[in-house]
C-alpha cells in the first residue's frame, strides 16, 4: 500500500500500518520480498496490491522485477481483477480473481481459468452472492480468506474452511487468516486444505526455513 509493505489487521484497510523497518531494515517490497526470499526459500509468494484494490493504482514496474529477479517463485498477485501491464507471459505469475470484486457471472469465461480464486470472508461473503451459483467454475486453487482474522494470530476460521472443503470440485484450498501455530497449520490439512498462507507467524519468527518445505506453507 503506497509502495510499501503494510501490516493487515482485521481487513480495517484504512488503519493498516507500515511494516516494522526493524524486521528487514526497509519498507520496500523489492528488499522485504528479497530477505524473505533468502531466509525461507519459499515455493510461492503471496501479494495482495492494496493500492491496485482499493485505488485502481498498479505498480507494474513492481510485478516486472521481482518476475524476473525470482523466476523460480510462483507469484500469486491480488489486484483485484485489474489488469498488469507485463512485457510477456510469465510462467511464474498467477493472477487472483477475488470474489470481494466479482460479479459472480465471469467464472463461466474461460478468461480466469489461470487465475487463482480468492474467496473472501469478512463476517459475510464479499462480493456478488451470485458466486455460489458458479462454483463447479471456479479455479482449481482456491484461497479460503477471512479477513476479519488477519493479522490476529487467534485461530483460522476453520468453520468456514469445512463448509467449503465439504463442496469437492477436485479443487486445491488454502485457507488464510489467523495462522497462530504450528498446530494451526496441521489442523488445516486434517480438514483437507492443501496449504495456508502466513504472514504474522513469520514477523514474530514462528516459522523457519525447515517448516516451509516440511508443512507447504505459502507466505504473505
Amino acid at each position: 500500500m503506497n509502495n510499501n509493505v503494510v501490516t493487515a489487521y482485521k481487513g480495517n484497510r484504512s488503519s493498516y500500518k507500515t511494516i516494522n523497518s526493524n524486521l528487514y531494515n526497509s519498507t520496500d517490497p523489492k528488499i522485504i520480498i528479497n530477505e524473505i526470499v533468502k531466509k525461507y526459500s519459499p515455493n510461492i509468494i503471496y501479494i495482495a496490491d492494496l493500492d491496485a484494490i482499493n485505488k485502481n493504482s498498479v505498480n507494474h514496474s513492481l510485478y516486472k522485477y521481482i518476475l524476473n529477479k525470482f523466476p523460480k517463485i510462483i507469484f500469486w498477485v491480488d489486484s483485484g481483477l485489474k489488469k498488469i501491464n507485463l512485457n510477456k507471459n510469465y510462467k511464474n505469475y498467477y493472477p487472483i480473481y477475488c470474489s470481494e470484486k466479482s460479479k459472480g457471472f465471469e467464472l463461466i469465461s474461460d478468461k480466469f481459468k489461470r487465475h487463482i480464486c480468492s474467496y473472501d470472508y469478512k463476517k459475510k461473503l464479499l462480493g456478488s452472492k451470485s458466486i455460489h451459483r458458479f462454483i463447479k467454475s471456479f479455479p482449481k486453487k482456491i484461497i479460503i480468506m477471512d479477513l476479519y482474522k488477519v493479522g490476529t494470530l487467534s485461530k483460522p476460521n476453520f468453520y468456514l474452511a469445512k463448509r467449503i472443503i465439504r463442496k469437492r470440485y477436485n479443487n486445491e484450498y488454502y485457507i488464510a487468516g489467523g495462522m497462530k501455530s504450528l498446530l494451526d497449520i496441521k489442523n488445516a490439512k486434517k480438514i483437507g486444505a492443501k496449504g495456508v498462507l502466513v504472514s504474522s507467524m513469520i514477523h514474530v519468527n514462528k516459522l523457519n526455513k525447515f517448516t516451509f518445505k516440511k508443512e507447504r506453507v505459502s507466505h504473505f
